[in-house]
């Protein structure tokens, strides 16, 4: 006999007996089967589940498990997760199914799913004492769900029990800069107040927060908690420094010149506001201001020791108008004060050359008092060319010296023009909650947090609506669960799926067929009747009565069934096989005679 007949006759066998509810037979068969054809997995599949029904759980686990790794190990991932849903009902204790099932809806992209597997490891692992594997299990959860702040608290608090303080505070400021992103004020201020308690030593955690949130490429949201932080102290440099770098991270160059000008109102004499707002104005080519900004704080750059930045700058200028002479003037002092032998003659050269042509072309300059534009009188040069570089060189130098010992200006003479007031502008606090978090600890609220991620899954994206790439997975999961019997857990697939409203009307009507499948007729046609509401296509009607109707068939109400097939047969003729229901249940009716029928008959 071929091993193909012989297979569909043990199968064939098998069914018969599972009608007749003898499950540990038809088992049997089955094995047989499987011993014919081994790689057939649905065979496999269907034997698994009759080993259930034979109450012989350890081998129908064995069975589920190489069907379940055969679809992971092909990246049947939904096909995997129903098949250790299955498993995990039959085995509640065993942790590694929650593992096993964490692991595939990560791989999925079913971050909630992932999220509420884990937090069952979480809970058995706390009731364990297992710190390791519960600081492990933390650290994953964290890793798939990267914006969920209660998980983030969680791991930080119990890295920091286990003496792991450096990866706690880290973790700790990381999720400040999320609490700041998100506007949650409240919980970052209690969030502050815990830092405070558990690392008295870092007394500027929120500035750090915010510095971090900066370098991460959230400017954007730390501003508002910088302009808090500066509204409270403007005389910490390193909010300025921090403000500034995020405005220039977001590419508003106007608001980083206001902000230098705010900066040098409060450091007068601090070179780096001095060189910041001297550098707006060269990238805003701006180079009257530039040069009269390099005339007030020259002499403080220098002793400052910043050469270097007068370089830049000057050079800069160079760029914007090669023949001005207050800035190949500039150039010179610079080359000097930094002994540059080579490029004081290039520049002092062109100094005279271009001073010589401005003398032969505008022989009446000094009068004006212009010359290139740069407001300062030309400097005349006779034959003797290398006695007068000497004189500008020894001119220049003494002008330096003397810059250098004048009395800095004080912020009153500084009249910088400030367009916005400080407190208009900067306003809002990093950690002013506005709420009152008096009568619970923070433990508390930590928990109480971490509570809320239950074993029943929230929505996959954190804070936003679903895509529909996310709606379909849920939803062909749902179908899985579904046709392996788990009605529950298809209930709370097709609910997610169902926050895409292009799909709601469907993952309802699966719900509804969910209900009659779990022999809840009653729950299951209240519901279908619910989604009967005018305004519904054609076909969205159809198919709402096509479910109500097979309800209907189950909860034995035939004449309500047939009444909505013939409703659907004449405005959707075709759909689905209602013709062939119909043809069944008239044929049926067409059969079924009555005592009174039956008197005609000559029946012996």
């Amino acid at each position: 006999m071929a091993v193909a007949p012989k297979k569909d006759k043990f199968i064939e066998e098998a069914q018969k007996l599972a009608l007749r509810g003898q499950y540990d037979k038809a088992a049997k068969l089955y094995e047989q089967a499987m011993a014919l054809e081994p790689s057939n997995i649905n065979l496999r599949q269907k034997l698994a589940e009759l080993l259930i029904k034979a109450n012989r759980p350890d081998d129908a686990r064995k069975e589920f498990e190489t069907v379940g790794k055969h679809f992971a190990n092909n990246g049947f991932y939904l096909k995997a997760i129903a098949v250790y849903k299955q498993l995990q009902k039959l085995f509640p204790s065993d942790i590694s199914l929650s593992v096993s099932l964490a692991e595939l809806n990560e791989k999925h992209g079913l971050t909630a799913n992932a999220i509420a597997e884990y937090k069952l490891v979480y809970d058995y692992y706390q009731k364990a004492g297992n710190t390791v594997e519960l600081i492990r299990t933390l650290d994953r959860m964290q890793t798939v769900d990267s914006g969920n702040v209660s998980i983030k608290i969680k791991l930080a608090e119990a890295l920091f029990e286990n003496g792991k303080k450096d990866e706690a505070y880290a973790l700790f400021s990381k999720t400040a800069a999320l609490l700041q992103e998100n506007g949650d004020n409240a919980t970052l201020s209690r969030l502050n107040e815990r830092i405070q308690e558990l690392f008295p030593e870092k007394t500027e955690f929120v500035l750090e927060t915010l510095a971090e949130q900066v370098r991460s490429g959230n400017a954007a949201k730390a501003v508002a908690g910088l302009q808090g932080l500066l509204r409270s102290n403007t005389g910490d440099k390193r909010v300025w420094d921090l403000v500034i770098e995020a405005y220039r991270r977001l590419d508003q160059p106007q608001r980083v010149r206001i902000a230098y000008q705010h900066y040098l109102k409060y450091f007068p004499d601090d070179p780096t506001p001095m060189i910041g707002l001297i550098t707006c104005c060269v990238e805003e080519s701006n180079l009257s201001a530039a040069l009269e900004l390099l005339e007030r704080f020259e002499p403080r750059l220098y002793s400052a020791g910043r050469l270097d930045d007068l370089d830049k700058t000057y050079r800069a200028l160079d760029k914007l108008d090669p023949i001005n002479v207050r800035v190949l003037e500039g150039l010179i002092r610079v080359s000097q004060a930094a002994g540059k032998t080579g490029e004081l003659e290039v520049f002092s050269s062109r100094l005279k050359s271009l001073c010589g042509v401005s003398s032969l072309a505008q022989p009446d300059s000094a009068d004006s008092g212009e010359t290139g534009g740069s407001g300062i009188e030309p400097l005349e040069f006779s034959d003797e060319g290398d006695e007068t570089l000497k004189t500008i060189q020894e001119t220049t130098a003494e002008t330096y010296a003397t810059l250098a010992d004048d009395e800095p200006a004080t912020a009153e003479d500084e009249e910088i023009e400030i367009e916005i007031d400080i407190d208009s502008d900067f306003e809002g606090s990093a950690v002013d909650s506005g709420e009152d978090t008096s009568g619970s600890t923070w433990i508390d609220s930590v928990d109480g947090l971490f509570d809320t991620i239950a074993s029943a899954p929230r929505g996959v994206r954190f804070g936003n609506e679903m895509d529909s790439s996310d709606a379909q997975s849920h939803y062909d999961l749902g179908l899985a669960f579904k046709e392996m019997g788990l009605f529950d857990e298809a209930i709370n697939e097709f609910r997610q799926a169902s926050s895409d409203a292009s799909r709601r009307l469907e993952c309802l009507i699966m719900q509804g067929a969910c209900l009659r499948e779990r022999g809840q007729h009653d729950a299951a046609i209240t519901m279908l009747k619910a989604l009967l509401k005018p305004g519904l296509s054609r076909e969205d009607s159809s198919a709402v009565k096509y479910e109500l109707a097979l309800t209907c068939e189950a909860a034995g109400m035939s004449d309500q069934a047939t009444q909505l097939l013939n409703e659907i047969d004449a405005s959707t003729p075709g759909f689905r096989d209602v013709s062939s229901r119909l043809n069944a249940a008239n044929l049926e009716n067409s059969l079924d005679f009555s005592d009174e029928d039956l008197k005609d008959f000559d029946l012996k």
